[in-house]
């Protein structure tokens, strides 16, 4: 969908603790049989993904204020995300709730919501966002919080899946009509249902009245489906979602695959990130932040908005850029956003997140070769 007046107005994230995998590797559960290429992960040591959010939320109001003169808006409406049991505090309560009070938002119209489209929940969300504003006069402002902390026993960050390794974080995005950090050009999602099995494989549900307790066994359920339906299978579907998504976007946009300086996507391992995203794409790693996301980890929904936050602090963008935020979530969806730089505040520097490395091996320069599969021709 093509959008006018829809705006990025603030954008904040919070990492934990960034540790070399070396020095996890020893107290892992069990050695994994696919390395990831992670060099470190991001640990919240004694923080909840609630006490990430509020620290991203209150980042993502620090850098509205930085493009706006007179009063906050406050924002309408605020969905949460927290896709892992461990990242969700208690249960039958509001984590949205949670997280808009600890901000200091007042009491007003509108609603805190929980948001749950797994790891495309936060680019998703922007999408439904996107939607809610060009169609609701009454509401302004949209907020979009995330945080999650994974953990053993139930969920060892490295080992619980195959290809991945998870990391500990939170984000928080704020979108409205009036301009600020970046324009909205275009969103486009897809699903694919007929992939939710491959992330329950054959597990029985919980009975009614009891809780899932206990190592989480998503290796096993994904080994599963895939025995029984092949990679080829599970691979073609997610190309067609993929590409689908890119395309659409772009051509709403109304911009060619070689105008994106960077496209953002989840922070899988490098063999995982090669097979579903770069090579379906025809995307080069540089323009990814591949090396960025192996020091951090895959931090759920949050992946794309801590990479944004990343290019704005770090001044790696500047207006007029174009950048791709690409949610991929369990179920199958997937959602693409296509956005244009439109201020680039020095404050933001103030922001930065951690790297123990380099993460990038060069800064691509807008219209470059066409090496995005997608284009408006």
């Amino acid at each position: 969908m093509r959008w006018t007046d829809i705006h990025i107005r603030g954008v904040g994230a919070e990492l934990g603790d960034l540790v070399p995998v070396h020095e996890l590797t020893a107290a892992s559960t069990y050695r994994t049989d696919s390395p990831t290429g992670q060099r470190s992960i991001s640990l919240a040591r004694g923080r909840t993904g609630m006490d990430l959010a509020v620290q991203a939320g209150r980042n993502a109001l620090a850098s509205l204020a930085m493009t706006t003169d007179g009063p906050l808006a406050v924002p309408d409406l605020h969905f949460h995300a927290a896709i892992w049991r461990g990242s969700r505090g208690l249960d039958f309560w509001s984590r949205a709730a949670y997280v808009r009070s600890r901000l200091g938002l007042p009491a007003g119209p509108g609603i805190a919501t929980e948001i749950n489209a797994m790891s495309n929940s936060l680019i998703g969300g922007l999408d439904l966002s996107a939607r809610i504003l060009a169609g609701s006069k009454d509401a302004g402002t949209v907020m979009l919080t995330g945080g999650e902390t994974f953990g053993p026993p139930a969920f060892d960050h490295l080992t619980a899946d195959r290809d991945i390794a998870y990391g500990d974080g939170g984000s928080a995005l704020i979108i409205g009509r009036e301009s600020g950090l970046a324009e909205v050009l275009a969103t486009s999602s897809w699903n694919d249902p007929t992939l939710e099995q491959l992330h329950r494989g054959a597990t029985r549900f919980q009975p009614p009245g009891t809780t899932e307790v206990g190592i989480e066994a998503i290796r096993e359920r994904k080994a599963h489906y895939t025995g029984a339906v092949g990679a080829a299978s599970i691979h073609q579907r997610n190309t067609t979602g993929l590409t689908y998504v890119v395309a659409e976007a772009l051509s709403h946009a109304q911009l060619d695959a070689a105008d994106l300086r960077w496209v953002l996507l989840p922070h899988y391992g490098h063999r995982l990130l090669h097979s579903q995203c770069l090579q379906p794409l025809r995307l080069s790693p540089e323009r990814s932040l591949i090396h960025a996301g192996d020091q951090w980890g895959h931090v759920g929904p949050n992946d794309q908005l801590i990479g944004l936050t990343h290019l704005l602090t770090r001044h790696a963008v500047e207006p007029g850029d174009h950048v791709a935020l690409i949610g991929i979530g369990i179920g199958m969806t997937w959602t693409a956003s296509v956005l244009r730089i439109t201020a680039v505040p020095k404050e933001m520097r103030d922001y930065q997140l951690p790297t123990l490395h380099p993460w990038t091996t060069r800064t691509p320069t807008r219209h470059t070769n066409n090496d995005v599969q997608g284009s408006r021709h």
